[in-house]
């Protein structure tokens, strides 16, 4: 086999790693816009979770230890800084997008596969929107909001892969599932532990 032979094999195979990712063998992140994000996650979290940590405490007026000011935004500073890390870990290090093409090196694969899909992203947005205006306080308990969005949210996000695998029902019902226990949990933490009355 000639050197042209193994470069055109490697080509089919879908491995074409060397032109793929540049920034990567240059020093750089494999994945800069995934890097990117994550690093302004990071950021945001540990903002969040620094001026949480800095509120006042509110000792004096014997506010109970798990419901002081701050305590719920820093657990979710902090939850957004750990998720922020690891995708600027993944983005430096090009995983997800060489671990697709690994799994699914097949000949006429999407030419957009592993790559931001906005689609996505307007979906994401709708979801969110229609759940703060749409549906939180405008008269059905909380409990069933959070299950709609979270229903929806695992569904729709997951049709194409699961219509292309032949698995709807199996997703639909791992969705009800997840959502369920999801809306049961926070519906139960919120108003049993930290005594917030949700509408």
């Amino acid at each position: 086999m000639t050197p042209a032979d193994g470069q055109s094999a490697a080509g089919r195979g879908g491995l074409n790693r060397p032109a793929e990712y540049p920034a990567a063998q240059a020093g750089g992140p494999a994945q800069p816009a995934d890097f990117l994000f994550g690093l302004f996650w990071a950021v945001l979290g540990a903002s969040i979770a620094w001026g949480s940590w800095t509120m006042d405490r509110l000792e004096r007026q014997g506010v109970e230890p798990y419901a002081v000011p701050g305590l719920v935004p820093g657990l979710l500073g902090l939850i957004l800084l750990g998720f922020g890390l690891i995708l600027a870990l993944r983005g430096w290090r090009g995983r997800g997008a060489v671990a697709t093409e690994e799994v699914a090196p097949s000949e006429g694969a999407s030419e957009s596969q592993g790559k931001a899909e906005p689609w996505r992203i307007g979906l994401a947005l709708l979801l969110v929107l229609g759940f703060v205006l749409g549906l939180l306080g405008r008269g059905p308990p909380f409990w069933l909001c959070a299950f709609l969005f979270v229903f929806l949210a695992i569904a729709l996000f997951e049709w194409p892969e699961r219509r292309a695998a032949g698995t709807l029902g199996r997703g639909l019902a791992v969705a009800f599932l997840v959502a369920a226990g999801a809306a049961a949990a926070v519906s139960f933490v919120f108003q049993e532990v930290f005594l917030v009355r949700l509408p």
